[in-house]
């Protein structure tokens, strides 16, 4: 009952902050939300603060959750699911709103530095998950997961910006197909 009502908070929360913002979302509204009292959220967190950041953890949980569905699918070959996984990342800002928010502002600079942290605890996670698929030699590893992290995270804002400017330049799946084999896996 308790991990059951904390998760609901953070899914609550992640609604609002999703929708109105970190500034603009109150504890009295998550409360009212979920028709709780506000000193019940303050049970499971301290401030607002704490209760945000929390929730860009659970969202990072259920992202690196949302890549393992990609990559355990042992029926599609490793480029095909690195092209899977590079198409997920092209509409990662509908499903994953705070995830994305943070590293556009992270670009801008104008992000806190526990939020720096998160963006680095994002990284850390995604790059020791897809370690785990890779085939080659372990100290290579590191440097190609980075790369493949980085690089699906660039094609992601590009396609953003691309889907704005020009709708007919995204890249499509086969696209992603030939770019993956450049990794040689």
């Amino acid at each position: 009952m308790e991990k059951e009502r904390k998760q609901n908070i953070l899914k609550t929360a992640e609604k609002r902050f999703s929708r109105h913002g970190f500034n603009k979302t109150t504890l009295n509204e998550i409360a009212r939300d979920l028709r709780i009292g506000k000193t019940t959220i303050y049970h499971y967190f301290d401030t607002k603060e704490e209760l945000f950041y929390k929730t860009i953890e659970w969202q990072i949980d259920l992202y690196i959750d949302e890549l393992r569905a990609i990559f355990v699918n042992d029926q599609q070959s490793m480029n095909e699911r690195l092209a899977e996984y590079f198409n997920f990342k092209t509409t990662i800002y509908l499903k994953f709103k705070l995830i994305y928010e943070i590293l556009f502002y992270t670009m801008k600079e104008e992000v806190s530095e526990k939020e720096v942290l998160l963006v680095r605890v994002l990284f850390d996670k995604e790059i020791e998950f897809i370690k785990q698929f890779l085939p080659g030699k372990k100290d290579q590893l590191n440097e190609t997961a980075y790369t493949i992290v980085l690089r699906s995270w660039g094609e992601m804002f590009s396609n953003k910006i691309k889907s704005a400017t020009n709708p007919d330049k995204i890249l499509a799946k086969d696209n992603i197909i030939r770019y993956i084999s450049s990794f040689n896996l």
